[in-house]
């Protein structure tokens, strides 16, 4: 076996999915174990293999490089046999086989994997022989960037680099260099991005690049809060362009090179020092992503609300801010600020809290972890995820039970059994945890029922929680993802059925109750099982993780783990997305008395919420929103003129004269810009008229 075969042994299955797709591999495989894959020629440097009829031709810098007969563009299927049949092939000692003894040889078993180390070369590369590579242009860009948080692992021959600040995994294979990175970042924006996340773990690893003169990354800094320049203002135009050109074509007809352009633009707020929109850009450029593929789970009207708050963001930054230090605050708070800056910090007793899974309207999906900082008294995350779907092995079970959160504490579910103290962490101002690093975790004796200490963790009244979601809702809050409650009481769950959801009341210290919801799908049935199962068995409730989820109309607090005790009398962490509740068989007779206790706690619960004055007065002109952005027709018909005309006396007579305002403007000129600002109002005016409301 040729020695520059040895290169397809780092190509993982995850590794050629993201050249290629899922699909297109697994065509590949069956054509490998169909032995349709064989020598044609071999050489020193490189080879012909036959797969499937078609010749492909391929040399030591992988498939990248390859070059097949057929007639499809990029990385076919023939490329990938050849790929997949060559990583397989065991290697031979000595000189090769004869190439006409060795056509007749397709191992189905893989060969052993490769002993190159993929971090040890990202760690040997020169800089400017990487720059000469990457070009002028895409080291500006990557500058730009910069700083960029990043979470990475080696798997097998291959170095997985994670940028959630660009929503992109980069994979460094072994003996390709920067030429053989593989991405599924859109082609124009592949060399800056690739230089990104190799950048990003040189100055993680503690050996940052070199870069130009002149051309240094600034520092992580907070942003400046100066007015913005000419240059700030041409690049908001540039995004506004981009938002009316969304709008006008039409959210269902969307195309690929959308989510490329919103991609730049992204890596650009970043270079302007605008971190706030740079986020909201990464997200829309997710939608328009799952738009492009027909992802079912894909809505127009998302991607609506996230480009509407993206134009009132571009206003609010361009408006005056005026003196003193409030104006300073408003603009710092308007352009955010760098995130996932991971700092050394001292040791940290951590109690676990528990974890939940999650999937974005994006297709990133990951695993958060809760924890409650004792000395600190906050919640700290820490975050397994992937930013896409070319992981085929990372999943709900295995992020849970196999993938190891750090040296010493085994995979989640060992880590939430008891408390840990953990060593050298690497905590970002955002309270959130590295993975990576040198971390490492110890174990704690276990809390017993009556610690004192369980009183003094999270909230326990919900006033103050209201108004901090009510703080937080407008462009320049920092929205809270998770709280941690401490209830003082709590009543059985209860069906809505009306609005399809399980509504868990609880107490806080004062007296009043607030209504904790669970959305019933599929995705959530295990979660509303076990928390019927805990409230049927009397479980003890300590504390009460929340995740805060805002809906186009309400904002809603579901409950995702709780601090309980077992029957020792020891305190540990309920995740109810993956705890095993068993169902308690009941005789007939105990079953009636359930059913008339059942009753008889409805009856006494707090009323299911109702639909909102604000959600039935604006529901009309956020449907007609919806319709022109799906279709691009911003010229209303005489059904919409008619269906918004018609709404226009009661927001006025509610006191809504802002929103009657900019529906009036609509009705008379229906322009993009317009459009989005009307929805923003009528979105942000159901969002605090949804505001979580608690009662006595």
């Amino acid at each position: 076996m040729p020695a520059w075969t040895e290169s397809y042994r780092a190509y993982d299955d995850d590794t050629l999915t993201a050249l290629a797709n899922a699909g297109l591999l697994r065509r590949a495989a069956k054509d490998v174990e169909a032995g349709k894959v064989q020598w044609t020629e071999q050489g020193t440097d490189g080879g012909v293999v036959e797969a499937d009829g078609q010749r492909v031709q391929l040399d030591a810098r992988g498939p990248q490089k390859a070059q097949c007969d057929c007639p499809a563009p990029g990385i076919c299927k023939h490329i990938l046999g050849a790929a997949l049949w060559l990583r397989a092939l065991e290697p031979v000692a000595g000189t090769t086989a004869p190439a006409a003894t060795q056509a007749t040889e397709a191992p189905a078993e893989p060969g052993p994997a490769t002993t190159a180390d993929p971090l040890a070369e990202v760690k040997a590369l020169q800089a400017p022989a990487l720059f000469k590579q990457a070009g002028v242009a895409a080291v500006r860009r990557a500058v730009q960037a910069l700083p960029c948080g990043i979470e990475w692992r080696v798997q097998g021959g291959t170095l997985v680099m994670e940028l959630p600040a660009l929503n992109a995994t980069c994979r460094y294979v072994a003996g390709a260099g920067y030429e053989g990175m593989v991405s599924e970042v859109p082609a124009r924006e592949r060399k800056a991005v690739h230089l990104i996340a190799l950048a990003a773990l040189r100055e993680a690893l503690g050996e940052p690049l070199p870069w130009p003169e002149g051309m240094a990354p600034a520092a992580t800094a907070e942003p400046v809060t100066a007015a913005l320049s000419e240059r700030e203002r041409a690049f908001l135009a540039q995004v506004e362009a981009m938002l009316h050109e969304l709008l006008t074509g039409g959210l269902s007809h969307v195309s690929e090179q959308a989510s490329a352009r919103l991609l730049a633009l992204n890596m650009s707020a970043r270079g302007e020092g605008l971190p706030r929109l740079a986020a909201l850009l990464r997200n829309l450029g997710g939608m328009v992503d799952g738009l492009v593929r027909r992802d079912h789970r894909m809505q127009e009207r998302d991607a609506l609300a996230l480009m509407s708050s993206i134009q009132a963001l571009c206003d609010a930054l361009r408006a005056p801010a005026g003196e003193g230090a409030d104006a300073a605050g408003r603009t710092t708070a308007l352009r955010g600020r760098l995130r996932r800056a991971f700092d050394e910090t001292t040791a940290l007793e951590l109690l676990p809290l528990g974890g939940h899974w999650w999937q974005t309207l994006g297709g990133a999906r990951g695993l958060t972890l809760a924890f409650w900082d004792l000395a600190g008294q906050r919640l700290l995350q820490a975050v397994l995820a992937r930013p896409d779907g070319s992981d085929t092995a990372f999943n709900r079970h295995s992020a849970w039970n196999i993938h190891a959160v750090w040296p010493g504490a085994g995979p989640a579910q060992s880590l939430c059994q008891a408390p840990l103290r953990l060593e050298n962490p690497r905590l970002a101002d955002d309270d959130r945890l590295a993975l990576a690093g040198t971390a490492r975790a110890q174990a704690l004796p276990p809390w017993q029922t009556g610690d004192a200490r369980l009183h003094a963790i999270g909230s326990g009244r919900w006033a103050d929680l209201t108004a901090q979601l009510s703080e937080a809702s407008g462009l320049s809050g920092d929205a809270a993802e998770l709280v941690l409650l401490r209830p003082r009481a709590t009543r059985a769950p209860v069906l809505d059925e009306a609005h399809q959801q399980l509504l868990w009341p609880v107490q806080d210290d004062q007296g009043q109750w607030l209504h904790l919801t669970v959305p019933v799908g599929d995705a959530s049935m295990q979660r509303v099982d076990n928390l019927d199962r805990l409230a049927a068995r009397g479980a003890p409730v300590h504390a009460v993780l929340v995740r805060v989820e805002r809906t186009s109309t309400t904002t809603l607090l579901v409950p995702l783990a709780l601090l309980s005790s077992d029957a020792r009398g020891q305190v540990q962490a309920v995740s109810l997305d993956y705890a095993n509740e068993a169902a308690r068989p009941t005789s007939l007779a105990q079953r009636i008395l359930r059913m008339v206790q059942w009753r008889k706690e409805q009856a006494a619960a707090p009323a299911a919420s109702q639909p909102t004055l604000a959600q039935r007065l604006l529901s009309p002109v956020l449907g007609v929103l919806e319709t022109q952005a799906a279709t691009g027709r911003m010229p209303l018909t005489a059904a919409q003129a008619e269906q918004l005309q018609a709404a226009l006396p009661g927001i006025a007579s509610v006191g809504l004269h802002t929103v009657a305002s900019a529906l009036q403007a609509h009705l008379q000129s229906p322009q993009p810009s317009g459009a989005l600002r009307l929805q923003q109002l009528c979105q942000r005016t159901v969002e605090l008229d949804g505001l979580p409301a608690i009662s006595a």
